[in-house]
């Protein structure tokens, strides 16, 4: 169902929506469906799982931060 359909279909109520990053790769799925159930409490009509093209750590060096790309997504 399209967004724009949950928005009609509620006729004026308040819906929330919720969007999550999937785990890095090579991690377990399991991390993902851990983090969608406690969301399933608030009955949300749709749950986007999104992905980031980029993921940066920062590492402390004597008091400065580099700044390291650790995986791109497509």
């Amino acid at each position: 169902m399209k967004v724009t359909e949950h928005i009609e279909r509620a006729k004026g109520n308040t819906l929330f929506s919720f969007e999550i990053i999937p785990p890095v790769k090579g991690r377990n799925i399991q991390e993902l469906y851990d983090n969608i159930d406690p969301l399933m409490d608030f009955n949300p009509p749709f749950i986007d799982v999104t992905t980031s093209r980029e993921e940066y750590i920062y590492i402390d060096k004597n008091g400065l931060l580099d700044k390291k790309l650790t995986r791109m997504r497509p």
